[in-house]
């Protein structure tokens, strides 16, 4: 078996086996972005104010902090599944699809661990 064809399996660019799991993943995660976005709009409405010491409050408070990190990551993950469509949609090149898809991936990925350290880091208070 080739690296191509694995990465082909791992990517799920080449398969159709995967499309009902990809589909109530995309559903299931835009739920969870609807009720942890809902919360944000919320808790952002009822801070008192808006300013830097304000807002490094809000994100130190333990609640606040592990629903900021399951908005980020929920976010991450649903923002990497629709633009895998899109790519595997409108792509029509392998090679570009397939780099594309990579660079996504590392991207979504990189983005999602950066905001998670910020809100560690900030929830730890240093």
């Amino acid at each position: 078996m080739s690296l191509r064809i694995l990465l082909g399996q791992v990517l799920s660019c080449d398969s159709t086996k995967g499309a009902t799991a990809h589909f109530w993943a995309q559903r299931l995660s835009g739920i969870g972005i609807l009720i942890a976005g809902l919360w944000f709009i919320f808790s952002i409405l009822n801070i008192s104010g808006f300013e830097y010491a304000d807002v490094l409050a809000f994100i130190a408070t333990p609640l606040n902090g592990v629903m900021l990190f399951l908005l980020v990551v929920v976010m991450a993950y649903h923002s990497n599944l629709g633009i895998q469509v899109i790519v595997e949609d409108y792509v029509h090149d392998h090679g570009l699809r397939l780099t594309t898809l990579i660079l996504s991936r590392f991207a979504h990925t990189f983005l999602a661990v950066a905001a998670v350290y910020a809100i560690i880091k900030i929830g730890l208070g240093a």
